[in-house]
């Protein structure tokens, strides 16, 4: 008998279903994946297990019992524990408070700490889940703060556990004590459901695989019968390439880039947001930037397009220096950018598609004349960026919020890169999109270097990184620990250890 069916679930918004009629079934000591792109009814799928929604039809069986979850605390209560990709802990209390918070505690209103941290902490040893109870939240790595929230579960006797994207924000090495506490787990009798994009991973640590496809269970499969290549082409309907991309050697050519010592001091005083950061980027060439969130890339991307400027000689485009222009002279200059947020800083999402591709060429002879906006011209324009870019769309003077978010960032790469500018800096590109749309975009990005361009991929998803990179720097607190050509010898444990603080000449040397 499954722990866990799911049977003939149907879940419809405005009419549409997002789910259906997916049938599920999970087994004790079992690690099963739920793939499919963005939009594909994953989400949807969970937040009714968890109780966030109600199903229009279908039933759920835990453990051979009808049951009917109103809230996530019927969820909760029957063994089931939800860890989201951005963590639900509030940053200024501890751990421990953080894992009996909403709970009952039978002492109240005397918490008895110590006995519940004796009870967290042989938790922690029994699964490899080592983290100080009474460190605050805010005082904790990312690896540490998502071990929390796999304790808060098991501290709730969570015996089914649902993993949202849990090694997005993961170095190599946290990845693998992750999946150390996932087997310890497993073994314990645990059953873990895991959405990820990240096929290489779900490879190497799921038993099953439930594909869905446009709100529909396409198959669900045993994984050591399954191939990357199958699984992709079952989750879009066509074979995406996911293996690194062999580029042929060729001597590099002039420099587009040339950072020499920049450093950017913070306001409030404390150590500097860039210190001494250096680097070249040629012409036809992609440079990935790797690191953990956090560790100086925004800052690094927003100096580069001028969003961030200063009184100084360190950054120079073409033999010019750039470091005091602002982000229209960049843009000028032939200097693109790809943010890492598309709804904060790449788009104006009530305003239409056509709107948002003109906002960097509104001035130029092709749109305007005499500063007044042609409209034909602008629907000219943005038809043409339509086509050529494949957005999905009903027409130009549709609501960009309305669309999806791999069509939110053909809109943007088609306004960044449709007159094929010199340098590209593209911040997070793929964040957020399915395999497809991430597939896409990194098309785009070879074939501007292809055509003799400069691409600057900053990125955390070292796949991304190791699969289109020439040459990988490594950012670690603001710094740059070393770069590394992109060669076939070259392993991710190595480009962890650097994510991790160890300069490039020390991890060589072992």
């Amino acid at each position: 008998m499954a722990l866990l069916e799911m049977k003939g679930i149907t879940k419809l918004f405005y009419g549409i279903p997002a789910n259906d009629h997916i049938d599920l079934s999970v087994e004790e000591s079992e690690i099963h994946a739920l793939l499919g792109e963005n939009g594909a009814g994953k989400t949807t799928l969970m937040n009714i297990l968890y109780g966030l929604y109600h199903c229009d039809e279908g039933e759920i069986w835990w453990n051979g019992v009808k049951q009917d979850f109103q809230k996530p605390l019927d969820a909760i209560a029957c063994g089931i524990g939800m860890v989201h990709q951005h963590f639900m802990l509030v940053r200024p209390m501890t751990v421990l408070q953080n894992i009996i918070l909403g709970m009952k505690v039978e002492s109240y209103p005397f918490i008895k700490k110590k006995d519940i941290a004796k009870k967290i902490k042989a938790l922690s040893q029994k699964y490899g889940l080592a983290v100080d109870v009474d460190k605050r939240i805010d005082e904790l790595s990312v690896g540490e703060q998502q071990r929390v929230e796999i304790l808060k579960a098991l501290y709730r006797n969570a015996k089914l556990l649902v993993l949202d994207e849990p090694t997005a924000v993961l170095t190599p090495q946290e990845t693998e004590v992750l999946f150390s506490v996932l087997r310890s787990l497993k073994e314990d009798g645990h059953s873990i459901i895991l959405i990820s994009h990240r096929l290489a991973e779900i490879m190497e640590i799921t038993d099953k695989i439930t594909v869905l496809r446009s709100g529909k269970r396409i198959d669900t499969l045993t994984t050591a019968k399954c191939t990357e290549a199958l699984l992709s082409q079952l989750m879009i309907g066509r074979q995406i390439r996911t293996d690194k991309i062999e580029y042929a050697e060729k001597p590099r050519p002039e420099r587009v880039l040339d950072v020499r010592g920049l450093t950017l001091k913070n306001p409030n005083g404390s150590k500097n947001l860039l210190d001494q950061v250096s680097f070249c980027l040629h012409c036809g060439e992609i440079l990935g930037v790797a690191g953990v969130d956090g560790n100086g890339q925004n800052y690094l991307a927003e100096f580069l397009c001028g969003i961030r400027r200063q009184d100084s000689q360190c950054v120079s485009f073409k033999n010019q220096y750039i470091d005091r222009l602002n982000v229209r002279q960049h843009f000028e200059l032939g200097i693109s950018y790809i943010p890492d947020d598309r709804h904060r800083d790449g788009l104006i999402l009530d305003k239409s598609i056509s709107d948002n591709l003109i906002l960097r060429d509104y001035r130029t002879p092709k749109i305007s004349k005499f500063g007044v906006v042609n409209e034909k011209n602008v629907l000219d324009f943005a038809r043409a960026a339509i086509e050529k870019f494949d957005i999905r769309v009903h027409g130009p003077g549709e609501r960009a919020g309305n669309l999806s978010g791999g069509n939110q960032q053909k809109i943007i790469l088609a306004r960044e890169i449709g007159d094929s500018p010199d340098l590209l800096i593209a911040m997070q590109p793929t964040r957020g999109l399915d395999i497809g749309a991430s597939s896409y975009v990194r098309t785009c990005m070879q074939n501007l270097r292809e055509r003799g361009k400069g691409v600057l991929l900053i990125s955390t998803d070292l796949d991304e990184i190791m699969q289109v990179s020439d040459r990988i720097a490594v950012m670690y607190e603001g710094k740059i620990m070393g770069i590394v050509e992109n060669s076939a010898e070259l392993k991710a444990e190595t480009l962890g250890l650097m994510m991790g603080g160890r300069p490039v000449e020390e991890v060589i040397a072992e």
